[in-house]
């Protein structure tokens, strides 16, 4: 296919006028999305360094050991976890809340029934994870 026509002088430097026009514009829109419209706060760190606090509850159980036959009414119940935090201990018949100390120790004496004691610490962080530990407990009023 031959063109006939020849295209003057002017209509060629219009229409690589308009192509380089509209790349232009193409370009200045494209400048415009990536860096004026998501633009970053001027001052990032405002507040301090953005930190949260560490996902990782801990909840360990020292005493009693699991399955323990005792001759005693009532059990030492100690162990470890975040400083501060509320431990709920309870059993089948017994529910106490007890604040674990700065170096995040707690301890408390819970009374056993006689038979086996089933025993659950409980501790919640105040993002509403939890962990728990359970342990038996046998108690026997009289000594084999």
């Amino acid at each position: 296919m031959k063109l006939s026509k020849k295209l003057s002088a002017k209509h060629f430097t219009f229409s690589i006028s308009l192509i380089l026009a509209t790349g232009l514009l193409f370009l200045f829109g494209l400048y415009y999305i990536l860096n004026i419209q998501y633009q970053k706060p001027k001052q990032l760190f405002l507040n301090g360094p953005v930190t949260s606090p560490l996902k990782s509850l801990i909840l360990n159980l020292d005493q009693p050991d699991d399955d323990t036959l005792t001759f005693q009414s009532s059990i030492l119940i100690s162990g470890k976890t975040a400083p501060f935090s509320d431990v709920l201990i309870s059993t089948d018949s017994d529910d106490l809340v007890i604040k674990s100390k700065p170096d995040g120790s707690f301890s408390t004496v819970l009374n056993l029934d006689e038979g086996l004691n089933n025993i659950s610490a409980v501790v919640f962080d105040s993002g509403g994870d939890s962990r728990s530990v359970r342990r038996n407990v046998y108690y026997s009023k009289e000594k084999l």
